[in-house]
């Protein structure tokens, strides 16, 4: 369960990424010449280059968590309780992300990815999800003393 929410995230992420390039009007911001074999591209100063910039600086802050995550949700997801290290680091990152991202033009999308964070954190750290992943397997000498008590 843990995995799948982790990837949701990533799915999440990338989905706000590729949503801030598509605002972008590459038409408007670049000359494209063709002659005599070839092409010139010359970039045309304006206001409506400011979607690039929040683009990239987009990639910029969530790319390194993003990745975190996914490898985090494919260590729940297959490796059963591997992960969890790298989860709570990326969600602490998102969040910094997020904080920085923040600065000047005060995304609609940072509230809801720090409340995710912040619901994963407590998530992650919960009871039944820790039990699962510190559980370790007992040697049998330390296995003969819980049969022996009926534990």
């Amino acid at each position: 369960m843990v995995g799948v929410l982790l990837i949701l995230q990533v799915v999440a992420m990338v989905g706000l990424g590729v949503w801030l390039f598509s605002r972008f009007d590459w038409n408007r911001a670049l000359n494209i010449t063709s002659g005599s074999g070839k092409i010139n591209v010359q970039t045309i100063e304006g206001p409506w280059l400011e979607p690039l910039v929040r683009a990239l600086l987009f990639v910029v802050y969530f790319l390194g968590p993003a990745i975190l995550l996914l490898l985090a949700g494919l260590g729940f997801v297959l490796l059963r309780r591997r992960g969890w290290m790298l989860a709570s680091v990326a969600q602490a990152l998102i969040m910094l992300a997020c904080l920085f991202f923040y600065g000047d033009s005060r995304p609609w999308f940072a509230y809801p990815l720090i409340a995710y964070c912040i619901l994963m954190i407590l998530f992650l750290n919960s009871r039944s999800v820790r039990e699962v992943v510190h559980r370790r397997r007992l040697t049998p000498e330390e296995a003969r003393p819980e049969i022996a008590h009926g534990e």
